[in-house]
């Protein structure tokens, strides 16, 4: 995890409780994941995506779907991610893996909220992740 000011406001407290949760799982995952994750941002501005601002334009490809299958036990790794400013595109596969709806954070399209857009969706997920913990 990078130092405390890159992160999305995670207080001491949710640092050591991420660290922990992180190494329950177990070491070929994290191994499987930091390789998939690191091949899949590295597509996030490749081609056509380049151009697009649309988050949900990055659920695609083999990266990706190395990733979702993966499936649940990496939410940990994954929020820690999304706990990173410039991550906030792997929402999208949060939003793919997470089996618990209460733990999708999503905005209607009235909500104010939608303003913060994807980064302060990102900074909500990682909020709720611990408030359910």
């Amino acid at each position: 995890m990078k130092d405390k000011s890159s992160r999305q406001s995670v207080s001491a407290t949710e640092t050591k409780l991420l660290i922990a949760q992180t190494k329950s799982v177990p070491p070929d995952v994290r191994s499987k994941f930091e390789d998939a994750f690191q091949a899949w941002k590295d597509t996030w501005f490749e081609g056509g995506l380049a151009i697009s601002s649309v988050p949900q334009t990055r659920a695609v490809g083999r990266e990706f779907d190395a990733l979702v299958a993966l499936g649940p036990r990496i939410l940990p790794l994954l929020v820690e991610k999304l706990a990173e400013p410039d991550n906030f595109l792997a929402l999208t596969l949060y939003d793919a893996i997470q089996p618990d709806e209460k733990l999708v954070v999503q905005f209607a399209a009235g909500d104010e909220r939608v303003l913060e857009g994807e980064q302060g969706r990102a900074r909500r997920v990682v909020h709720a992740w611990f408030a359910n913990r």
